[in-house]
């Protein structure tokens, strides 16, 4: 009977282990698939790093990289790149009775950021103001940098000169690149003193800011 008790004893006691190891499996994978879970959580809120968006829609752009374009050198980053989606570039006639068209242009645009339905408009100043928030940038002429290209209005480098309106997606904005041209040409005619023509263009601008 000692021997029969202590062998009943030894059993119930194995029989309790076993009856705990799926328990302890179970309680370990639900911890593993919590972390899981909170890392590929963690993952899908991470923001996109504003280097990564930029370099993004430089490339949805069909550009190279920044080093394609005009750009004001590495303490820079890229922040967004807009498209003209319609857009007129307009001359006046000069006003020394020569008959020919003044060197200078007034933008008008609307601007569409790629992978985004963010806009701008783009006017006289030359300004650009966000629709969504009405910052706006001011830039500076004679442009710092300038590529012809042929039969169309050069590639540019602007400095922001100024910012107006409130604070916003554009209060940031150091300069800005204008690529990607097609048309906006002055025309060749003569012309009359005070006679405009808007000549139609379209282009690409990218917006940097200063690499933090």
């Amino acid at each position: 009977m000692p021997d029969e008790t202590a062998n009943d004893t030894m059993v119930r006691r194995a029989r309790r282990r076993r009856g705990l190891r799926p328990a302890g499996a179970g309680v370990a994978a639900a911890l593993a698939m919590g972390v899981a879970a909170v890392t590929t959580t963690a993952a899908q809120a991470a923001p996109v790093p504003p280097d990564a968006a930029g370099a993004a829609e430089l490339q949805a752009a069909g550009v190279g990289g920044p080093g394609a374009v005009p750009n004001p050198g590495p303490g820079f980053r890229i922040t967004s790149v807009y498209k003209v989606t319609s857009g007129t570039q307009t001359y006046a006639c000069a006003t020394d009775g020569s008959g020919t068209w003044a060197a200078g242009s007034t933008p008008e645009a609307q601007l569409r950021r790629y992978l985004s339905r963010d806009r701008i408009h783009h006017y006289g100043g030359p300004r650009w103001t966000s629709e969504r928030d009405g910052s706006t940038i001011v830039g500076l002429t004679p442009p710092a940098q300038s590529v012809p290209k042929p039969g169309t209005i050069p590639w540019l480098l602007l400095e922001v000169k100024a910012h107006e309106g409130p604070a916003g997606e554009l209060s940031a904005v150091t300069h800005i690149s204008r690529i990607r041209t097609s048309g906006g040409v002055a025309p060749t005619r003569p012309c009359t003193a005070g006679e405009t023509q808007a000549v139609p263009y379209g282009a690409d601008y990218v917006l940097w800011t200063k690499k933090r």
